[in-house]
This record gives C-alpha cells, structure tokens and sequence, in this order.
C-alpha cells in the first residue's frame, strides 16, 4: 500500500490514480473521522478521465494513529500541511481541481484555495458548510447540538452559549473518557480547554467570510441533512463569488454515497464544462 512520511514522521496513506492523465489532477479531501474510502464512488467516474488523487488525513483511515490526544489541537492546519507535502512528493502542480466533503474536508478545500490560488482551477465542496469541527471537541459538541441550533448557529449559540455549555460539557468529557486518563490536568483546566474551544469556534465563524474563493465552485447540499444543514450550503452560495448552488431533495449528509448517481451526474457535468 502506498505511504508518504509528513514532516512529523507518520506514515500517511494514499490512493492515486491515472497518472499519466494531461487532464485536471483532481484532489479528494474527506471528512472528520472519514477515510478516502468514503470517495469510493466518485473515484469510479473521476479516474478514466483525470488523475485523482486521496489521502487519509493523520489519525484517520490507514493512516498512522497517534496515541497522544491533544485537546488543543485543530486539525485543518496539520491536513493542509499534508496535503502540501504529498503534492510535493508526488511532484504535482496546476491545474488543479478540490473536492472536499463535510464541515472539514469542505473547510480544508476551501483555505487550500486561499494558499495556492493560482493552481486551483475549481472548488467542489459535498456537505459543507463554514464551521470548523477540526478537532475531538469540536466535534462532539455540534453533534449534540439539535438540528434547530445547527440550522441557526451563530443566532443561537452566541445568545445562549454558557447555558449550552453547561449543558453539553458532562457529555463531552464522558466521550472523551478513554483518552482523559493520560491527560494531567485538573477539572477546571479541562472544563477551560473545552470552553476555549467552543468560543474560538464561534469567534473564527463571525470572522469568516470565504470570498477569498475565486475559482469557479460548484456546492452541492442535502436537503435532509443533519449535521451541515441546507442552510449553510445557501450561505457558502451567497459568499463565493462564482459558485453553483445544487440542492438534492432526498439526500442526508453521506450524499455522496446515498445518491451517487446524481453527486457523480452533476460533478461531471460541472468539471465538463468548465472553460
């Protein structure tokens, strides 16, 4: 199985391919707690036609886990490194083409377009929205926020964020339980941590405003999505510049997979047509 080291020393998994293609290489960035198997689909129709690559970001997939869990760190920076080095290692520069899915990959996609907009040609985001659940406690937290919080986050969350807090910390050191037995810190240091994190998840989506996108982009959302509401697609839609809203009626956050048929109909046509 092919392996890249990172400049840290873990040994990442790839997939690559057509290789040889003079087309589009087109990069496939999966979620949080995702692997390059989620693409599984997508890679079917993308391969004959342009090089495709995917990786399984660091703690995810075949990739190297590491044992230590640091409650402070946010991911997104660490994939894009990642991904930096493997187009490196695989000698890789435009035209180039992202995809990434749900709140991580599609984040991640986007600020790789921030970094190198010179070489991405196109932007697809599948899922995705503006919040960044880039880390263990992240995460947990949005996924025991109710739809209806989720659908109007910044509304809801910043009026009433200790008393959500209050409510949600238990649930989140409970999840974190395995991994806090290696952890020397005191309660109140954790509870701190976890709040840290929260708010500066709420501050970085007042902040963010992502038109620094250029390129043409496609957005694709679910109308039955629990985890980045329809809502957040419509946003991105109304921020980036030149991009396509698509909305699929019957579709859940694992789009992708649910109604390939119709992800993989519309991506193709979208990449097709570009000038």
């Amino acid at each position: 199985m092919p392996y890249y080291l990172n400049n840290e020393g873990f040994k990442l998994y790839y997939e690559e391919f057509n290789p040889q293609s003079t087309n589009y290489t087109i990069i496939l960035i999966h979620g949080f707690a995702s692997s390059v198997s989620f693409f599984k689909e997508q890679i079917k129709v993308l391969k004959d036609n342009y090089r495709v690559i995917c990786f399984d970001a660091l703690g995810h997939g075949k990739s190297d886990h590491p044992v230590d869990l640091n409650l402070k760190e946010n991911i997104r920076h660490e994939i894009i490194k990642d991904l930096e080095d493997l187009l490196k290692f695989l000698n890789i520069s435009g035209p180039i083409g992202i995809i990434g899915h749900s709140l991580v990959g599609g984040m991640i996609a986007q600020l790789i377009c921030k970094n190198h907009p010179e070489d991405i040609k196109f932007l697809v985001l599948l899922n995705s929205g503006y919040i960044n659940t880039d880390n263990v406690i992240r995460n947990i937290f949005y996924n025991l926020l109710p739809y209806m919080v989720r659908m109007n986050f910044l509304d809801a969350v910043v009026n009433s964020v200790d008393r959500i807090l209050d409510k949600t910390i238990p649930f989140i050191v409970q999840a974190l339980t395995n991994n806090l037995y290696k952890i020397k810190m005191t309660k109140e240091e954790l509870y701190m941590n976890i709040e840290d994190q929260i708010f500066n998840m709420i501050n970085e989506i007042k902040e963010y405003n992502p038109s620094f996108v250029k390129c043409p982009t496609l957005i694709i959302g679910g109308r039955l999505d629990n985890y980045a509401p329809i809502q957040m697609s419509e946003e991105l839609h109304n921020k980036i510049p030149n991009s396509i809203l698509e909305v699929i009626d019957m579709a859940g956050h694992f789009g992708p997979t649910q109604r390939k048929e119709l992800y993989n109909k519309i991506i193709c046509n979208f990449i097709k047509n570009l000038k």
